[in-house]
């Protein structure tokens, strides 16, 4: 039996969309939100901006220990709540872009 990739015995943290949504209603909205939606246009609304973007990798970093790469860092991935824990989860994992 060959022996098992490094990676493959790292566990793959979860990522919560109610922590992730919790930083941005902190950081980026004053508290001033009852609740964001998973979906909700973060970039479109103005809520987060290119700055912001790398606010939120650097924080993702720290707290799950999951580093995207620079080409993960597009608006794609962090449109939404649910798009930045799916970007994370893939970062985590070690795929790369879907």
């Amino acid at each position: 039996m060959p022996p098992e990739h490094p990676a493959a015995l790292m566990k793959v943290p979860t990522i919560s969309e109610e922590e992730i949504a919790r930083f941005v209603i902190d950081h980026f909205l004053d508290d001033d939100a009852d609740g964001l939606d998973a979906e909700q246009d973060l970039l479109a609304e103005g809520v987060i901006d290119s700055l912001g973007v790398l606010h939120v990798s650097a924080w993702l970093e720290k707290r799950y220990g999951v580093t995207l790469p620079y080409d993960e860092l597009s608006p794609r991935n962090f449109r939404s709540v649910r798009a930045i824990r799916e970007a994370a989860e893939r970062a985590a994992a070690g795929g790369g872009a879907s």
